[in-house]
């Protein structure tokens, strides 16, 4: 299964094959930003639904995060 990374420019954002290197250097030229993630995936529509699905989650850990601190925050003043 190939490896795929991310590129963005405004709201778009493309996959490409990690050993595509040509293709990565003209969307660089063209001020396409390269993403951090890279995954496996069987092809570029496959892998920007899993990038869709890893950035779901980062955002359902953050507000986990945030409305447990602030609950566990209020209970405690509370039981203070």
């Amino acid at each position: 299964m190939p490896e795929y990374c991310f590129f963005k420019r405004g709201a778009q954002i493309a996959a490409l094959e990690r050993t595509d290197a040509e293709k990565t250097a003209q969307l660089a030229r063209d001020g396409w930003e390269k993403l951090f993630e890279e995954v496996h995936a069987t092809d570029a529509k496959s892998a920007l639904a899993r990038l869709a699905d890893m950035r779901k989650e980062e955002i359902t850990t953050e507000y986990a995060f945030t409305t447990g601190s602030v609950f566990s925050s209020i209970v405690t003043a509370i039981l203070k």
